[in-house]
């Protein structure tokens, strides 16, 4: 369990809502880094933007590469 609070999704801006509802599409759920990241909105869309550049020059699939850091995340104990 994380430290920090994270915000509620359906209390943030309408374009943080739309990069939250692609989040759960995606994996099913709110991820908790996105949330404690959406409690500052400059850090928030820092991170988003540069995910979102990388997955474009990355050679596999979106998804794939989302499971793969979560699944190394889990491995090393981070409690994300």
């Amino acid at each position: 369990m994380a430290r920090i609070e994270g915000v509620d999704p359906n209390k943030t801006s309408f374009l943080m809502r739309q990069v939250f509802k692609k989040v759960r599409d995606l994996f099913g759920k709110n991820l908790t880094p996105q949330k404690i990241q959406a409690r500052v909105p400059r850090v928030f869309w820092v991170s988003t933007i540069t995910e979102l550049l990388l997955g474009q020059k990355a050679k596999i699939p979106l998804r794939q590469r989302s499971i793969v850091q979560l699944r190394t995340a889990a491995r090393v104990g981070c409690p994300f």
